[in-house]
């Protein structure tokens, strides 16, 4: 009897090991599998929960969409925010960088005021320059106006600007980008040529105007 129970626990334990062993190659030798897990870790080890919970949320109405990274949004006092939007990237109209970037520019700006012109929003107003221009955060039917720019391909997450948003928000970002890369969907098609060496307002000293 002893010598019968001490094969079937060698017996069980050599499948617990071929089933750590089969897990390990499956994650090794799926891309998404991987992928996977180096969002979990990302998540892990960037998020910073507290980093924006003092700043206060502000309703408002965007008035006007410059592109895909800058809208105007006026407040019901009736001040008006100039508004970088943090947490993407989007190709700009700021200046001309050939052909593919004016062009993506053009259809993000599109897709941005045919999704939230005119819209009511709120948004928290982040590391304004002065008492009118900054960047900003904003929600649109109760999700970030990020999410539905990404998953159309209009624009890449910066993911250094979302890592204060709850681990649910962050994994369907990221989970929804590696699904625009994957299907070539807006900017991430294979044979578009972007230039992002200017790749918003704040980067240099041009203030959009209205």
């Amino acid at each position: 009897m002893k010598s019968a129970s001490g094969i079937i626990k060698k017996i069980i334990i050599l499948l617990i090991l071929l089933c750590i062993v089969g897990v390990g190659f499956y994650i090794y030798t799926n891309q998404e599998a991987q992928a996977a897990i180096e969002d979990a870790k990302w998540i892990y080890d960037n998020r910073d929960p507290q980093l924006y919970e003092g700043e206060e949320w502000l309703d408002g109405e965007i008035v006007k969409v410059l592109d895909g990274n800058w809208v105007y949004v006026k407040i019901p006092e009736g001040f008006v925010y100039g508004l970088r939007i943090r947490g993407l990237e989007a190709p700009t109209l700021a200046v001309l960088l050939g052909d593919d970037t004016l062009k993506m520019g053009k259809e993000s700006q599109t897709f941005l005021e045919e999704l939230v012109l005119r819209k009511k929003i709120r948004f928290q107003a982040i590391d304004m320059n002065d008492s009118r221009y900054g960047h900003g955060y904003i929600e649109f039917q109760g999700k970030s106006i990020v999410l539905p720019m990404v998953k159309a391909g209009m624009a890449k997450l910066k993911r250094t600007e979302i890592t204060h948003f709850s681990d649910e928000a962050l994994w369907e970002l990221l989970q929804i980008e590696r699904e625009a890369v994957k299907s070539g969907v807006g900017i991430w098609d294979p044979s578009l040529i972007l230039d992002w060496t200017m790749g918003d307002f704040s980067s240099d000293s041009t203030t959009p105007g209205l």
